[in-house]
């Protein structure tokens, strides 16, 4: 089966450059219209149900894409973002003034840690793998996919190595594409832009 993972469209909190985790703030008009556009991939892709972490930008962002499709929708909040701790809904650039994002300090100020975090979003997609018949949508949060896929994928942990900005890595309405087959994981697409 494939899990198409696509990371939410662009949210108020990305233009103004705060971190979101497990807050939430609305998609923007661009954000709109990337799920738009990328239902345009979807609607010649045939899925069997979508899922998403429970926060409004990422069932927006799923809403949009499925449009009027008749397919079962799902939250699972193991596709939650990673929690920041003290550090959310603050501006990025107050807590790494050089642009350098060192995820360890999240961590070290209440927040979650990043490998637990891919754990859960693993245990999620390996339920799924089970329970549903045909390939699904998930729609999540970029921190999230990024550490499940460095844990998943040599490929991208070479990539995230020269780059350092989560957005950089897992951009806005990318869709990441993994077959899942026995419990094992295979990472066939990277995060790519259909726009």
């Amino acid at each position: 089966m494939k899990l198409y993972i696509v990371r939410h469209g662009q949210t108020w909190f990305n233009v103004i450059g705060r971190i979101q985790g497990w807050c939430d703030s609305p998609l923007t008009e661009k954000g709109r219209e990337q799920a738009k556009k990328l239902r345009l991939f979807f609607d010649t892709v045939s899925l069997s149900a979508g899922y998403y972490s429970g926060s409004e930008r990422a069932g927006d962002t799923l809403e949009l894409i499925l449009h009027d499709r008749n397919i079962p929708i799902h939250k699972d909040k193991r596709f939650k973002e990673v929690f920041f701790g003290d550090y959310e809904a603050e501006y990025t650039k107050t807590i790494f003034p050089d642009g350098v994002v060192k995820p360890e300090v999240f961590y070290e100020h209440g927040g979650e840690n990043r490998h637990d975090a891919a754990q859960r979003f693993l245990s999620a997609c390996k339920e799924i793998s089970k329970k549903e018949t045909g390939d699904v949508l998930i729609v999540s949060h970029g921190s999230i996919i990024r550490q499940f896929l460095e844990e998943n994928s040599e490929a991208f942990r070479q990539l995230a190595a020269t780059k350092n900005l989560t957005k950089a890595l897992v951009p806005n309405c990318s869709v990441s594409i993994v077959e899942i087959e026995n419990e094992n994981i295979d990472v066939i697409q990277l995060p790519t832009v259909y726009q």
